[in-house]
């Protein structure tokens, strides 16, 4: 019997979520899937059937994500890719995520992105990294923010529940705004998120939110007694400061709570200026380096065309034998097809990772995933397509 590629019934729920817990190892419990189902749209999603049976799934959020310049276009955020075992090897992924892209491109979406949690998949999907993430740890019993840069009492607080959710919706929507590659909160997700942070999860307590008129900071706590010594684990889940006053604030803060041994937290972006402000310097630790956010750009014209660039300039790409010139500066820019000699020649994959501006051109051409006509151009190409801050998103799906 031949695979069905189709979009899942609302009454499919259920399986679609068995069928992903398999691939993935997890066991979802019926309360677990009732709590996910309000913010997953079915519509979305593709699902491959062999003989009755789900074997593959795919889906999409969608999002509006910020690009250099600060300007947003909407973007088919891909989740949920999934194969059974049983089912490896065939090409039926390829086919389920192609119908998940027919169906972001049909909703007028310019713009595919995923977190990968292998990263040897998706360049053949056409994906390329656009982002990285990192992961730090600091001893706060070594170090501290520098007494010059220290807050006014009372300029943090400690918030619960909906008055917490309602002030960090405000928040994050400004914070995002001015970082490439972050993007925007769905109120139903975040409200499901909301619900399971008020829980334990594991070894790590209920979440604790710290509140500034321009930033927030959540985190969990997984305690370690030590039979009297005690040096707890503080997990930071979120953090968005708008000013650098409220990001210097929060981290105080943080690294002001009683008992506690080490701060780990993965977001903190490459460029975040806490070293700077820290007593001790080393004593944050960048413990592992990853790729973070993939992506496939769907419409080229809209893409580049939306985003700002650092120098004014006109470069000429070939993506897989079409070819895009893109003009622009710091005030925007434009994409169209042209026939013109390239400057810049590369495949689908690696043009989208130019989007967000966290990849030199020279380190894909030094990685043979780009030729470039001229010493000359390449150098200018250096210059055009970075952002000034590195581009990051700490919000997963």
């Amino acid at each position: 019997m031949s695979i069905e590629i189709r979009r899942p019934t609302d009454d499919e729920w259920e399986d679609v979520c068995r069928a992903d817990g398999r691939a993935f190892g997890v066991a979802y419990t019926t309360e677990e899937m009732a709590e996910r189902r309000p913010f997953h749209d079915m519509t979305r999603f593709r699902i491959a059937v062999d003989d009755g049976e789900i074997v593959s799934t795919a889906g999409s959020y969608p999002f509006d994500v910020t690009l250099p310049g600060g300007t947003c276009v909407p973007m088919g955020g891909v989740t949920w890719v999934s194969t059974l075992a049983t089912h490896r090897r065939r090409g039926i992924m390829r086919q389920v995520v192609e119908a998940v892209h027919a169906d972001i491109d049909e909703r007028g979406e310019p713009l595919a992105s995923l977190w990968a949690s292998e990263g040897s998949i998706y360049e053949h999907l056409q994906y390329g990294v656009a982002a990285q993430i990192r992961m730090t740890t600091i001893d706060p019993r070594r170090t501290g923010i520098r007494a010059e840069f220290r807050p006014a009492p009372n300029t943090v607080r400690y918030a619960e529940g909906e008055a917490a959710f309602d002030a960090m919706a405000d928040i994050w929507e400004r914070f995002r705004r001015g970082r490439a590659g972050e993007i925007s909160h769905d109120p139903a997700h975040e409200e499901a998120v909301l619900a399971r942070r008020q829980r334990p999860e594991g070894a790590l307590s209920a979440a604790f939110y710290l509140l500034h008129d321009d930033g927030y900071a959540i985190y969990r706590i997984e305690a370690k007694w030590n039979a009297g010594h005690p040096a707890h684990t503080m997990q930071v889940i979120e953090f968005a400061a708008v000013t650098t006053e409220a990001h210097a604030a929060l981290w105080h803060a943080l690294l002001s709570v009683d008992l506690i041994g080490e701060i780990r937290s993965s977001i903190i972006p490459l460029d975040d200026p806490l070293p700077f402000l820290l007593e001790n310097q080393r004593a944050l630790r960048t413990t592992d380096l990853n790729d973070s956010i993939w992506v496939n750009v769907r419409d080229a014209s809209i893409c580049f065309g939306a985003r700002s660039y650092r120098t004014s300039d006109r470069l000429v790409v070939d993506v897989d034998g079409t070819r895009w010139a893109i003009e622009g500066g710091p005030d925007g820019g434009s994409c169209r097809r042209v026939r013109t000699r390239p400057d810049l020649v590369t495949s689908h994959a690696w043009f989208s990772a130019l989007l967000y501006g966290g990849t030199l051109p020279s380190a894909l051409v030094a990685g043979r995933r780009m030729t470039a006509r001229t010493d000359e151009v390449l150098h200018r190409a250096d210059l055009f397509f970075p952002t000034s801050l590195a581009p990051y998103c700490q919000s997963h799906y």
